[in-house]
């Protein structure tokens, strides 16, 4: 049977999946939707709605940061000149590594790094698929060098996230 906090677990998941396909297909063009998803999370988890908050305006700042610098490298070209489309994405992951995903905080540092290295390679190899990113070097290449980049960036905010709400006192790790 499915108790409650299951069901708002999934209701986080379908909430981050309708964002990352609404980002991924419309791009800025959808803020407001954006925005309208991303404040919906805050009414269905609104438990710890100021650590949430500050967790996100932390942490999403910096996940935008490194896709940026990627751009800035050359890595790919974004079709929009400030995505703040992909600032949404990162909210919604981030939001979901507290709640939805936090199991992931439970596993080994390899098993994340694995599970970082496939999910965030096929989320960017999806988006350039729909249109919103374009490699600038091969395939392969461009999937391979992103396994390496979120196999290491995925334990690293984990990492970070536990340490964060442990250090600012909100009293309990990621779930």
């Amino acid at each position: 049977m499915i108790q409650q906090p299951q069901v708002i677990a999934l209701i986080d998941l379908a909430i981050f999946q309708a964002l990352w396909w609404l980002a991924a297909l419309e791009m800025n063009n959808a803020i407001l939707g954006l925005v309208a998803l991303l404040s919906l999370h805050f009414v269905v988890r609104n438990q710890h709605l100021k650590r949430d908050l500050l967790v996100v305006s932390l942490f999403a700042p910096l996940g935008w940061a490194i896709d940026l610098a990627l751009q800035a490298l050359g890595f790919w070209d974004l079709q929009s000149d400030y995505p703040v489309w992909l600032l949404a994405i990162w909210a919604g992951f981030i939001l979901n590594l507290l709640y939805s995903l936090a199991w992931l905080a439970k596993l080994s540092r390899l098993l994340q790094s694995l599970i970082g290295g496939l999910a965030g390679s096929l989320s960017y190899l999806a988006g350039a698929k729909l249109g919103a990113i374009n490699f600038n070097y091969p395939l392969a290449s461009s999937t391979f060098s992103l396994f390496i980049v979120w196999s290491l960036l995925l334990p690293s905010i984990l990492l970070s996230l536990n340490f964060f709400i442990i250090r600012v006192n909100f009293k309990q790790k990621i779930k």
